[in-house]
């Protein structure tokens, strides 16, 4: 029998509703269509190392419109069984759609891929490295749980439900042509809460959340796919499926949310899986009626022209539109970093693989070539780099893995454009490089780098956490390595900048106003000095007190110890600090005369707090820290001697 059911629920049962559709809405400020694309896309380029090396992926997404939308008498009979559970009280449905009226519907297909393949009927998999296929398993049975390898885009298992999270029903269904044996295979799946329904199959403990659509052969909830020719044609037809029998998986949502227009979908297509496309890996063709928008490599920058930028939002500075020349400029750098001649690529100095990565001169291999580098740089050229870090999962021998920077001037950009591309996919959430007006790019195609930033991705694939489950544990010194690629862009643009030449009066006008005319005192003879000083003591002209910006922390003096706090007054925040400490000594600097034997601040009894930043160095005397909160940061240090006054340097 085809129809949906849902699992009756029993009185040992815990009922959870489900909550996955969240991480790829809640994150997608302007609009879900970033989630559809990137979950659609990604699942089609995973494919990509199965088939041919010469042949792209090809992508379809389609809307309906008002012109193929789906006449009640032909979308009725698919959803008959699944009315009674849509309508009931508790299945998480605001607003029902109008089922007298005609349905739209968005189609989402991938060509030249390999479908759905392992047992249909597999109820259960415990071990995905058995050497055999099981997608179809991870696709329809599981959630949470991915069968995906490590070095595919997905982990997470969740990002299935972002297409029920763009039905008005919460709703989808699914055709696959595998290539292996060529079977046409049909199933759906429906995602409410925990509810009952309100007419005489009303059950006792109600029914669990996951409906399927599919061939039941017997009393119990397991779907079997539907296979016959008639419901597959008819299926086909109405949903005006390109699907025929090539290989490969095709999604259909039903009742589209109006939010999923042809412009946004093309936009984000083109934000997070351009360099795909330019490298000839990824063709999509977008459609709404009978209008289309084809992302090529050789038509992908007139296609923008196509783009309705009203519709988007373009000028609100909270939706980050890029704009049609940003675009351009970006596929230009992109398609420059192509089969880049290795004598234009500056190489960083391969650190010790034992050491804990972080961004230091030692990086640098020699200054002179960071010299001609910069010149470029700085008369507009493109520059790029090949950076090395360290790789080591936990309990195996690290070794360096490299990774490539491209950087390029733009003085018509507003602030700083950085993106980070990882095996293909842009991650979106990644924003570090925050001064300048220079655009680069951070590209990661080696194969172990990139599985170990992929482990570290949220399940919409936008950041790099540390805590993530898929990565929390499995890498020494991995969080340090997360800090270390997110901050290339903004190390190098540093790094790029020319050194002071002479005295710069205006080197702290961000922090302090100083009058402009101040009186010149007479020049004095210089006497003798008797009194012994410290090294770093010199002596300074007496200024008046003088307004100016606010400093951008406070420091206040507790208990065998200090607090440095963000001040609530200042505008301008610093990204890193760091902070010297010493005991105050009766002659000389209270820093050089530091001792090993006075203190350590990463060993007892010193005690470190901290909320809103991530310490890159925590050693003897000093401490360095990236601010990641710059509203609101605080460090309690505690543990010093208290007969001993503590004397802080802060740069």
């Amino acid at each position: 029998m085809i129809e949906w059911r849902f699992k009756p629920s029993s009185r040992d049962d815990m009922d959870v509703d489900p909550v996955q559709g969240e991480f790829f809405t809640t994150r997608d400020v302007d609009n879900i269509s970033n989630a559809v694309v990137r979950e659609g896309v990604q699942n089609a380029l995973d494919e990509k190392s199965r088939i041919e090396p010469s042949q792209s992926v090809k992508v379809r997404i389609a809307l309906s419109g008002d012109k193929y939308a789906v006449t009640p008498s032909e979308y009725l009979p698919l959803i008959r069984t699944l009315q009674p559970h849509l309508h009931a009280k508790g299945a998480g449905l605001e607003t029902l759609p109008d089922f007298s009226q005609p349905m739209k519907f968005l189609v989402f297909e991938d060509f030249k891929t390999k479908g759905l393949e392992g047992n249909p009927k597999e109820p259960y998999v415990e071990n995905i490295k058995d050497g055999q296929p099981h997608n179809f398993y991870y696709f329809w049975r599981n959630v949470g749980r991915s069968g995906k390898t490590d070095d595919q885009l997905g982990r997470w298992g969740l990002g299935k439900t972002v297409f029920p999270a763009s039905s008005a029903i919460n709703t989808f269904w699914g055709v696959t042509v595998r290539k292996s044996d060529t079977r046409k295979l049909l199933m759906g799946q429906s995602i409410l809460r925990t509810h009952n329904r309100e007419d005489d199959k009303n059950e006792q403990f109600g029914y669990k959340p996951y409906g399927m659509y599919g061939n039941f052969v017997s009393n119990d909830c397991f779907a079997e796919p539907v296979e016959t020719v008639t419901e597959l044609s008819h299926f086909e037809t109405i949903f005006r499926l390109e699907r025929k029998n090539q290989p490969g998986f095709s999604i259909v949502v039903p009742f589209v949310t109006s939010e999923i227009t042809i412009n946004h979908l093309a936009y984000s297509v083109i934000e997070q899986y351009f360099y795909p496309i330019l490298e000839g890996k990824l063709e999509v063709q977008l459609e709404n009626e009978d209008d289309w928008i084809l992302l090529t490599k050789e038509n992908i920058g007139s296609s923008i022209e196509k783009i309705n930028y009203a519709e988007l939002g373009a000028g609100d500075e909270n939706k980050k539109i890029r704009s049609r020349e940003n675009l351009n400029k970006l596929f230009e750098l992109a398609k420059w970093t192509f089969n880049l001649p290795e004598d234009q690529i500056y190489s960083l100095k391969e650190p010790n693989p034992k050491s804990t990565p972080r961004w230091t001169k030692s990086l640098l291999p020699d200054e002179e070539g960071l010299a001609a580098v910069r010149e470029k740089f700085e008369n507009g050229e493109r520059v790029a780099f090949r950076i090395p870090v360290k790789y080591q999962p936990a309990g195996s021998i690290p070794v360096i893995r490299w990774y490539h920077a491209f950087l390029e001037k733009d003085l018509s950009l507003n602030k700083a454009d950085n993106l980070f591309v990882r095996d293909g996919i842009t991650i979106s959430g990644i924003t570090t490089q925050e001064k300048g007006l220079a655009r680069g790019i951070v590209i990661i195609q080696d194969t172990d780098l990139a599985r170990m930033l992929g482990d570290s991705e949220n399940p919409a694939h936008t950041e790099w956490q540390a805590d993530s489950r898929n990565f929390k544990g499995k890498y020494e010194h991995g969080k340090e390595v997360l800090v270390f690629v997110k901050n290339t862009l903004k190390k190098i643009y540093e790094s790029l900048q020319r050194p002071p030449e002479g005295l710069q009066k205006d080197l702290l006008i961000e922090f302090f106003s100083i009058p402009a005319d101040i009186p010149e005192e007479p020049k004095k003879k210089d006497k003798p000095d008797t009194k012994k000083t410290g090294e770093d003591e010199s002596v300074e002209p007496e200024f008046e007190e003088l307004k100016g910006n606010a400093r951008p922390y406070l420091v206040e003096k507790i208990l065998s110890g200090v607090k440095i706090i963000k001040n609530p007054k200042a505008e301008n925040v610093p990204d890193s600090i760091h902070l010297k400490l010493g005991y105050d000594v009766p002659r000389g600097n209270p820093v050089k005369s530091y001792q090993e034997l006075d203190f350590d601040v990463s060993k007892n009894p010193i005690v470190l707090e901290s909320e809103g930043v991530y310490f890159t160095k925590r050693e003897k005397n000093e401490l360095e820290f990236d601010i990641e909160n710059k509203e609101h940061f605080e460090i309690i240090l505690k543990g010093f001697d208290e007969k001993r006054d503590l004397f802080l340097k802060i740069q």
